[in-house]
């Protein structure tokens, strides 16, 4: 076999080779991959239109028969070890031997849903088990450089929004935040009827992806429906994950988040709210709107307003001190007891302040907790309650 089998992409320290394997083979490593999510059936939405389906059937017929589809496509975040193992692949047979043995956690099938669903129908009877297929595998040790590999290919890809790029691939995103921030409890999406929270640090899969949405578009408007808005957000995104700081920082302000929920948190009831939204302490982050909020005022905070360009030393710096000063703040509402925690948080004053919204809600949410929590971050060494910061829309 040719010592060329895998192509580095210097660009992202990323290892690439095509091989082929059997319809079989294929689908047993992909459906080990998503056995906790009960199939891939959900992965995309279903085709309904009738030429769609057509297309499907088609597809379908022409699988049985013998023909051969582009390659899927397979991302894997490898150890340090693994991946100076990979370097060593030659063959096909070494190819298909090694990544058999990759924690399934760590494999994302990022594109070829559409195929794989085809290829499960095509094969409900097994006459195509041994059929050759062939898939393209990308193999990093940093979770950051397979995000930025994937965006810059499937850019050109109409049909997929950047919710649905980011959302195939979340799986690895969503392990590395389960190990860096224990504190936070992920809700997947065959997890939603658990949805209603009772403790701090819960969050629905996908919201944390709208999370990542806003800090890498440094916005609160991550309800991309516009084309136009969907290529901006994409470049944001593929600009800003070219750092390899940047999952560090944005995981960094999930902690941030964390931590402040898990503090607001124990004040289980206010006495001044009672049957209002905001009633306890747990709602202020149970609301989507503050969560974006948060996450998109601690980007700007760390890189400045959406098109300035960034120092990654004053990032660094911009990241620790926001850190700290959340660490100091929460430790101060420690301190305090309920009584003095529920004045510190003034949930009456906030639902004041939201029950005059103007516009369109979503749109005056997001944007008044984007300022209620750049106001906290510029004065968290200040603050004797939260009604700076909810006065600041």
């Amino acid at each position: 076999m040719s010592k060329n089998y895998l192509l580095e992409d210097r660009r992202t320290n990323c290892l690439s080779c095509i091989y082929t394997t059997t319809v079989n083979e294929y689908l047993t490593l992909v459906e080990s991959v998503y056995s906790d999510r009960g199939g891939l059936a959900g992965q995309r939405a279903p085709l309904k239109t009738k030429t769609g389906i057509r297309i499907r059937n088609r597809m379908v017929n022409d699988i049985k028969v013998g023909a051969i589809l582009p390659p899927m496509v397979i991302g894997a975040v490898l150890t340090e070890s693994q991946f100076s193992t990979a370097k060593n692949i030659q063959s096909d047979e070494d190819m298909s031997d090694f990544i058999n043995k990759v924690n399934k956690d760590d494999l994302s099938i990022i594109d070829g849903m559409q195929r794989t669903t085809a290829i499960l129908e095509a094969n409900k009877d097994g006459q195509i088990s041994s059929h050759p297929i062939r898939i393209e595998i990308w193999l990093s040790s940093h979770i950051d450089e397979l995000i930025y590999r994937m965006l810059v290919l499937n850019t050109g890809q109409v049909p997929w929004d950047m919710k649905r790029q980011l959302e195939t691939i979340y799986k690895p995103i969503l392990t590395e935040i389960e190990k860096e921030v224990p504190n936070i409890n992920i809700l997947f999406i065959d997890e939603k009827e658990r949805r209603n929270r009772t403790d701090a640090g819960q969050y629905l899969s996908e919201r944390l992806i709208e999370y990542f949405l806003a800090f890498s578009s440094r916005k609160t408007d991550v309800d991309i429906k516009e084309r136009v808005a969907e290529d901006f957000a994409r470049m944001d995104a593929t600009e800003a994950t070219a750092s390899k700081s940047f999952l560090p920082r944005f995981i960094s302000s999930l902690k941030n988040m964390a931590k402040l929920d898990e503090a607001f948190t124990k004040l289980t009831s206010s006495a001044n709210s009672i049957g209002e939204r905001f009633e306890s302490g747990r709602d202020i982050f149970a609301s989507a709107p503050a969560g974006i909020g948060f996450i998109a005022a601690a980007s700007v905070y760390i890189f400045g307003p959406p098109g300035f360009s960034y120092d990654d030393n004053d990032a660094d710096n911009k990241t620790n001190t926001l850190s700290t000063n959340i660490e100091n703040l929460v430790n101060v509402l420690n301190q305090k007891n309920l009584a003095e925690l529920d004045s510190f948080l003034e949930l009456s004053f906030l639902n004041e302040k939201l029950s005059r919204r103007s516009g369109k809600i979503g749109e005056f949410e997001r944007d008044f907790f984007f300022k209620a929590f750049s106001t906290l971050f510029s004065y968290a060494d200040r603050l004797t309650s939260m009604e700076p910061c909810w006065a600041a829309k």
